[in-house]
């Protein structure tokens, strides 16, 4: 067994949130500087948190895949938001066929639970609770956006991951479906120049 296995499994024998000097999972053997080397790796996976220098809390499991389409792909302008707990798995696809549509403005796409195509997007491993609750946030759920399962297709075969939907949203006559959104700054540009003049010309 490693050192990383032994001072896992001693830590998956602590009670959840209950905060102890990082002495509390010394092994024989093993110097402080891996102890607390490991313990920073295990706070990066989401099992620990610590929660100031010297000391942590064991966390409760939590372990979600989340779909993504939007500005939260790798290279675009929102991805930064994941940070790193969130792990990238790699390129995915729906299963179900959805609508995708862009704002007006082509800032950003949006689902819609209407079966017209299957969507690219990518996946990711969230391994902390409140990055979720971030995302949840910024993507405005439950008001704006539902949060909810829907199965993907990726290498690692169909899983269930999180995907957040627009639920009041009609179906925009002027648009055509998307099954994969791209940040085309020319796209963009057209867009607004479109908008201005529809505006100018009323």
């Amino acid at each position: 067994m490693s050192y990383i296995e032994k001072i896992e499994r001693k830590i998956q024998l602590l009670d959840s949130d209950v905060v102890l000097p990082f002495s509390a999972v010394k092994i024989d053997g093993i110097s402080i500087d891996t102890t607390r080397k490991v313990l920073h790796r295990l706070h990066d996976n989401g099992i620990i948190t610590i929660v100031k220098r010297g000391y942590f809390k064991k966390e409760h499991t939590f372990n979600e895949l989340l779909f993504v389409y939007g500005s939260l792909k790798k290279g675009f302008d929102n991805h930064g938001l994941l940070g790193k707990y969130a792990k990238r798995v790699g390129k995915a696809r729906t299963v179900k066929r959805f609508a995708m549509y862009e704002d007006s403005f082509g800032n950003y796409p949006y689902l819609l639970d209407t079966p017209l195509l299957k969507i690219k997007g990518e996946l990711y491993q969230i391994t902390r609770k409140e990055l979720m609750q971030k995302i949840d946030e910024f993507e405005g759920a439950p008001d704006l956006y539902r949060r909810e399962k829907i199965e993907v297709r990726s290498h690692r075969g169909v899983n269930r991951a999180f995907v957040y939907i627009q639920p009041n949203t009609k179906i925009p006559a002027d648009q055509v479906a998307l099954d994969e959104w791209t940040d085309n700054s020319d796209h963009k540009v057209e867009k607004l120049r479109n908008i201005l003049d529809t505006m100018i010309a009323s």
